[in-house]
């Protein structure tokens, strides 16, 4: 439930809302009654509500210099305000911090209830849009880590093999990796944490992730770490006694210097430079140590393989799918067959063969597991789906059911949608005739493939809405006059209803 504070310095006006309305009915709990702005302030504080129903004056601090406050810090609580006729001006300036809801006194309960009800919905809408992009951002972070993962480990073997510059692997990965990350995104800082030993490496990798975790943006992009010495990659300037508080144990010992460098390029021409040298190099991925030197004949053909994955042509993507289910079935490192799915999921979705909401929800689970066969499991299970589903694209269905298939698309909305409606109204043939052909071409009934063209689209909406909008979901694969089907159908698919499906991809919930 989402939680309301009203604050109104006339008690009668405070007290008769909170009795006016059946709160609970609309999904909302009363957290409690302000006689001022600032007793307002402070419970906003205290209990983090979602909607504030405040007057425009008030003593000690007004409605105005409330909303003020709070949207310097917190721009998703949602206010309503309550003015009279000759305060207006004052609503309006209310409106340039982003208030949307105003009512004017005195008010109704009708009236009350719609904006409550529209202040809700904003705050579902903004959540959702935070949960997205919090789900966005932590992809790219994974994307960012693999790139520099790649470009480190083939720039170590590119010495022996002559591969080129690095500026042309730089360009090479920007090309590969450019929807996730910027390579020239501007000046960067490399730390050095010198006399750091192995036995404290881990610690210190973990104090770094939960500083880093509490940054509104992360500052460490990424590290390398050899015999002693922990490189660290920033964009920013980062406090040496931060550094040093990183260190816990260790931190009488490490010596700590700082590099300034104009870009990427030029702070990995210095750290390849030294860390050539070294038989053993470990990458900080994820704040995890992982020994790329032993990987990077894997992964570079990992990234071959995907990189033949965009020629679309079905012989050469079979076979691409056959040799990473090898791969994946050789890996012998948690860390490494984890980069590796992720390389893997990324190159699939990109490809078009992996839906983008399976995508995501794979990224969110492989970063939480930590049993490696399960991640195995789940990679394998990954690559047999997209088999399948390159088997179901590959497949020549003919003239006649491609059409059906093409009409199906566009009209899954459609509550009455029946292969004899299109067989008769749009083909203008006959119904049995064109059954056989369907049946014949796919191996399927129709009424099997609408219900599978369903349930994949409900997944994708479901992927992007919450629970009260199982309705319009409904509605949009063809099922809004009869909910109760759609969650029978989904439910024999996909084992659960179509609520708790969503509810446990937003969590990330394991397959």
């Amino acid at each position: 439930m989402q939680k309301l504070i009203i604050a109104d310095d006339e008690r009668v006006i405070r007290e008769t809302i909170s009795r006016l309305i059946d709160w609970e009915s609309l999904g909302i709990e009363l957290t409690g009654l302000c006689k001022d702005g600032i007793e307002a302030y402070h419970m906003i504080l205290d209990e983090s509500p979602d909607i504030v129903l405040t007057d425009i004056r008030m003593p000690g601090m007004s409605g105005l210099e409330l909303v003020r406050e709070i949207t310097q810090t917190d721009r998703q609580i949602q206010f309503i305000i309550l003015s009279g006729y000759e305060e207006f001006d004052y609503a309006r300036e209310a409106m340039q911090y982003g208030v949307r809801h105003y009512l004017l006194k005195p008010c109704n309960e009708n009236k009350l209830i719609e904006s409550v009800k529209a202040a809700s919905e904003d705050n579902r809408r903004l959540r959702r849009q935070e949960e997205e992009r919090l789900r966005r951002d932590a992809m790219i972070q994974i994307m960012h880590q693999d790139a520099l993962y790649h470009l480190i480990m083939d720039s170590i073997a590119a010495k022996e093999a002559g591969n080129g510059s690095l500026s042309e692997r730089v360009a090479q990965l920007q090309e590969f990796y450019g929807q996730y990350q910027d390579f020239n995104r501007g000046p960067c800082c490399l730390y050095y944490l010198y006399y750091l030993e192995p036995e404290y490496l881990e610690p210190v990798l973990e104090r770094l992730e939960r500083q880093e975790r509490q940054r509104e943006t992360p500052a460490v992009f990424y590290g390398i770490y050899v015999r002693n010495t922990l490189l660290l990659f920033s964009y920013e300037a980062l406090p040496t006694e931060e550094l040093h508080k990183s260190a816990g144990e260790a931190a009488a010992l490490v010596e700590i210097t700082r590099e300034d460098y104009a870009g990427l390029p030029e702070l990995l021409e210095r750290v390849l430079h030294q860390i050539r040298r070294y038989d053993v190099v470990y990458a900080i991925h994820n704040f995890r140590a992982i020994a790329i030197v032993n990987n990077q004949n894997a992964l570079r053909d990992m990234q071959e393989i995907c990189q033949r994955l965009k020629s679309g042509e079905k012989d050469v993507v079979a076979q691409c799918l056959e040799e990473l289910v090898l791969r994946v079935q050789s890996a012998a490192q948690p860390e490494f067959l984890q980069m590796l799915g992720n390389g893997i999921c990324t190159q699939l979705s990109a490809a078009g063969i992996w839906p983008v909401p399976e995508a995501t929800r794979y990224f969110k689970n492989a970063s939480q597991e930590r049993d490696m066969e399960r991640l195995r499991e789940m990679t394998l299970s990954m690559l047999d789906q997209a088999k399948e589903e390159l088997q179901k694209n590959s497949r020549d269905y003919g003239a006649l059911t491609e059409r059906i298939m093409e009409y199906v698309t566009s009209h899954l909305s459609d509550s009455d949608l029946t292969l004899k409606k299109i067989a008769e109204q749009h083909l203008y043939m006959n119904v049995d005739y064109v059954s056989r052909q369907f049946r014949r071409s796919t191996g399927m009934k129709f009424s099997q493939y609408l219900t599978e063209a369903r349930i994949r689209r409900a997944k994708e909406l479901l992927a992007g809405e919450d629970d009260s909008k199982i309705q319009y979901v409904a509605e949009q694969v063809g099922c809004g006059n009869n909910p109760q089907y759609f969650s029978q159908i989904f439910k024999k698919q996909e084992g659960m209803t179509p609520g708790r499906w969503a509810a446990q991809y937003r969590s990330g919930s394991s397959w």
